[in-house]
């Protein structure tokens, strides 16, 4: 900064900053503290060095971008360390952009185009959180979006900030001689625990599980952050009511129980069941027992993730006969050339923030209830073709994936029945690579057309699977109802098998895609939501703690990594469109073992083939005034800058830019 005076810049520079982002109103996973340094800036200044800030912008809901906050600015240095860290809220269900941008400061002017642009970088939260040790080191880009170590190097640290999530309490109730209005049967009792507002109402904090059939029913232990159950005042007014579930839906009040928060700090006690303003108020209902009580500091998710967690995914789509012909454009599976269908929509919410926590980004991708062109009915096929056998099915990316489905489509029969058995015990065996604990958690995401034809099989695979590093997602399209899936997520009663064993833990989750086909960041975020707590819950139960945080490399140009394929997010939250980053797909011809053709390598598995040489290159078109073609560095794509606006798409523009 020879350009300006000492001490004429920090009055603007350290005081803006947003400390609320609009359009995020959702309760965060975590905290998270970044920590921001560069090597090798580029000097903008002649008699002197560069005089670096970064800038950090979060993408809102809307598609606009709104500043999380800024370092300090450091004078001369181009290898800046800053010192002020960057909070943001962190929401492992959604797809956070993120964008950093280096300026030279030259003068006390707020506007950021009266400074010299020295790099950015664009890339996801889940990216930094998700890179080894929660440090994501990648290489700066120039204006036009050209990745080029001349603009230097940026490295992200990701922490947790310290008590961000804070205590939980973990209890354990039981009961004795509970009444029923059941006229045949014991009665089948949940619990709902309710904290008393600062407005006198009471509000529910948890619901138990439905224990079926029994006067004295114990429920499974619950885990509830204490901020939840009594927003950290141990004084709160606490109620329990006892409920008799009813199939019909009409669930019957038993009585309740009135305590304070800190007894049930206080340890085991027993309370006698009352039903307020009822003809006998001191009539006989039971009692309710607390059979064990702590207050302690859990492992956060985060924590986990920062230890060298990794999430594997396994995908299983439907492949039946009541997805209807692939052909009609009624059908599920419909390829419609102006859009995603619903199969499709899926596989992009829920796998590109997915893929975001695996080193390899790699995904097993199954099918299930097709006929295989040998004949064969297969409720756990690799949809590329290949056997079973470890590691075999799987695919790179979200683009492999929509590659290995487009190609399945073309090959195998719409059949059936709908069974899901097969593929939750696949995804059971799955678990047993884990070699280290806390070491990996897998998640089988199940996207299907209707209800299933092996229930009794699937609730048994389910309670097998329940004590392993497991959780299901079950993502329901089309217009059935799927009361059996509602059955299956367990939270009106928790799932027994047919020896009658119960399942150890919640690892079920559905969500109806109808509701939500047009809104696919909204889709993610159903159904991811639940997969923090799953996780965290079976490394409780496991009593497995984080793995040390991996030592990051001090090498830092040997770290860089290639910059996120940048995609083009749905504006105003609304549905995926074709628009985005995945291409249409393009397969080959092998698939030996099942008599397909093979799938081709999944981008980044290989080099990007010439077209054949009978192909006459696309047509020739002129590019609008304003606008200039690039080639992405990571897949070889051409994509398209309006230096106007200061954006990016993939399609090539055919009308006039606005000014």
């Amino acid at each position: 900064g020879a350009r300006r005076g000492k001490g004429e810049v920090g009055r603007f520079w350290v005081t803006r900053s947003l400390h609320t982002m609009s359009g995020m109103d959702t309760v965060p996973s975590s905290q998270i503290r970044l920590s921001i340094e560069c090597r090798g800036l580029m000097n903008k200044d002649t008699f002197s060095k560069s005089d670096p800030i970064c800038i950090v912008n979060l993408r809102m809901k809307n598609g606009r971008w709104t500043e999380a906050g800024r370092t300090e600015m450091i004078k001369d240095n181009l290898n800046p360390c800053f010192q002020k860290p960057i909070n943001i809220d962190y929401y492992f269900e959604e797809n956070q952009d993120i964008q950093f941008l280096l300026y030279d400061i030259d003068s006390a002017s707020a506007k950021l185009d009266d400074h010299d642009f020295l790099g950015s970088l664009t890339t996801t939260v889940a990216s930094v959180v998700g890179a080894r040790g929660s440090c994501l080191t990648r290489a700066l880009s120039g204006k036009s979006g050209e990745d080029a170590k001349r603009y230097g190097v940026i490295k992200v640290l990701a922490e947790e900030v310290s008590g961000a999530r804070g205590d939980s309490i973990r209890l354990r109730f039981a009961s004795a001689n509970l009444t029923t209005k059941d006229w045949f049967g014991k009665g089948d009792k949940y619990l709902c625990i309710q904290r008393q507002r600062g407005d006198g109402a009471f509000e529910l904090v948890h619901k138990t599980e439905v224990v079926k059939n029994s006067k004295e029913p114990s429920w499974l232990p619950l885990d509830i952050p204490l901020q939840k159950f009594c927003l950290g005042n141990l004084a709160t007014e606490m109620k329990i009511e006892v409920w008799d579930w009813n199939m019909s839906g009409s669930h019957d009040f038993i009585g309740q129980i009135e305590c304070k928060a800190q007894d049930f700090v206080n340890g085991p006690q027993r309370w006698k069941v009352h039903k307020p303003q009822s003809k006998a108020p001191g009539k006989d209902r039971g009692e309710l027992i607390l059979q064990h009580s702590e207050l302690f500091h859990p492992p956060s998710f985060l924590e986990f993730i920062s230890g060298g967690c990794e999430m594997h995914v396994v995908v299983a789509i439907d492949f039946t006969a009541s997805n209807g012909p692939v052909n009609n454009p009624k059908s599920l599976h419909y390829k419609n050339p102006t859009g995603w269908n619903s199969y499709q929509q899926a596989l992009i919410s829920v796998g590109e923030i997915l893929e975001k926590y695996s080193n390899d980004r790699m995904f097993e991708a199954y099918g299930f209830g097709a006929k295989l062109p040998n004949g064969q009915v297969s409720h756990c096929f690799a949809l590329n073709g290949q056997t079973n056998s470890d590691g075999a099915a799987k695919v790179h990316g979200v683009q492999g994936l929509l590659d290995a489905y487009s190609h399945c489509l073309t090959n195998v029969e719409l059949y059936g029945p709908t069974n899901f058995a097969p593929m939750i015990q696949r995804a059971h065996e799955c678990t047993n690579r884990i070699r280290v604990p806390g070491s990996g958690y897998y998640v089988l995401l199940i996207i299907t057309d209707g209800e299933i034809t092996d229930m009794d099989a699937t609730v048994n695979a389910i309670v097998d699977a329940s004590d392993k590093a497991l959780s299901i997602v079950i993502v329901g399209v089309g217009p059935e109802n799927f009361v059996k899936m509602k059955e299956l997520d367990g939270d009106d009663q928790a799932l027994t098998s047919a020896n009658g064993r119960r399942v150890q833990r919640d690892i079920v989750q559905f969500v109806s895609f109808r509701d939500l086909k047009n809104n696919g960041p909204l889709l993610a975020k159903e159904v991811l939501y639940e997969i923090p707590d799953q996780l965290t819950s079976y490394m409780k139960s496991k009593n497995v703690k984080p793995l040390p945080k991996p030592k990051v490399s001090s090498n830092w140009f040997g770290e860089v990594g290639a910059s996120d394929s940048f995609r083009v997010p749905s504006q105003g939250g609304g549905g995926i469109q074709p628009s985005s980053s995945y291409r249409p797909s393009d397969p080959s011809a092998q698939f030996a073992s099942m008599g397909l053709g093979s799938m081709p390598a999944a981008p980044g598995m290989q080099s990007h083939a010439p077209p054949p040489p009978d192909l006459p290159p696309p047509p020739y078109s002129d590019l609008p005034d304003g606008w200039e073609e690039k080639k992405d560095a990571n897949t070889g794509r051409a994509y398209f800058v309006n230096h106007r606006t200061k954006s990016t798409q993939w399609e090539r523009p055919t009308a006039p830019s606005a000014p």
